[in-house]
């Protein structure tokens, strides 16, 4: 009788299996000709925001064409600071957090929100994980900056491989102290992938620009506009294959 149900329960088990989650996108930080002192003409990071007329994306794909994925997380990296503020956590400048993710088509909508605590590193939501890269410091104008890792986890979004996806990271600023009407704007980390010495899984030097509703607003080159160089967004992709 036990034999006989084993059978009929191994029977109906789905006819799939799902690899382990493993790092299958990687355009991460730049270790190499970091800041002002390598010169201008040879620096590899960057940091970038629309301020408050929406953020800066990208895209990536994963896997082969007719291959099945799921994204278990996707990691991002922020800098925060201004003049003469550098936060010890992103809830000092946001009120929030978000993962805007969509198909290379169309606009993004957000898969993944969590409220921060003032001053403070810590969500609501247990699927974000923010810490400093303590590895990582941000020069602007021969001021030090602390750089965030952002990680969504838990996502479990299903995506086909060797199919464009696009995503960006956003945070809602909080008001700044004596400026009437003034909020801290959302700034992302990128790196030009020629100069940063690390893998930089499908940089072609073309970031995206998004409304804060998610809207495509068009692609953006920012070489000979806001700096004398290309650049892409950093990020990092945990997937598992799921083979039928």
């Amino acid at each position: 009788m036990t034999r006989t149900l084993v059978t009929a329960f191994v029977c109906l088990l789905p006819a799939f299996a799902e690899d382990a989650s493993q790092l299958v996108f990687d355009r991460g930080l730049a270790t190499a000709n970091l800041n002002n002192s390598v010169g201008i003409a040879n620096r590899s990071n960057v940091r970038w925001s629309l301020y408050d007329q929406g953020f800066v994306g990208d895209d990536f794909s994963i896997g082969q064409p007719g291959e099945k994925w799921v994204i278990d997380s996707i990691r991002t990296w922020s800098v925060p600071s201004v003049t003469g503020e550098d936060p010890v956590g992103l809830g000092s400048f946001y009120q929030d957090v978000r993962l805007y993710f969509g198909s290379e088509d169309g606009g993004l909508s957000p898969i993944r929100a969590g409220r921060l605590a003032v001053g403070s590193n810590a969500t609501d939501n247990a699927s974000i994980s923010i810490k400093e890269a303590e590895a990582a410091r941000y020069e602007e104008f021969g001021t030090m900056m602390r750089v965030f890792e952002v990680e969504f986890k838990d996502l479990k979004v299903n995506v086909d491989g060797g199919t464009k996806y696009r995503f960006g990271t956003w945070g809602l600023g909080r008001s700044v102290a004596g400026q009437d009407g003034k909020t801290y704007s959302w700034f992302t980390h990128a790196s030009n992938s020629h100069r940063s010495q690390t893998r930089q899984d499908g940089a072609d030097g073309s970031m995206l620009l998004f409304e804060s509703s998610g809207h495509f607003a068009g692609a953006w080159d920012s070489k000979g506009k806001a700096w004398n160089k290309s650049s892409d967004v950093n990020v990092q992709v945990f997937a598992h294959k799921v083979s039928n």
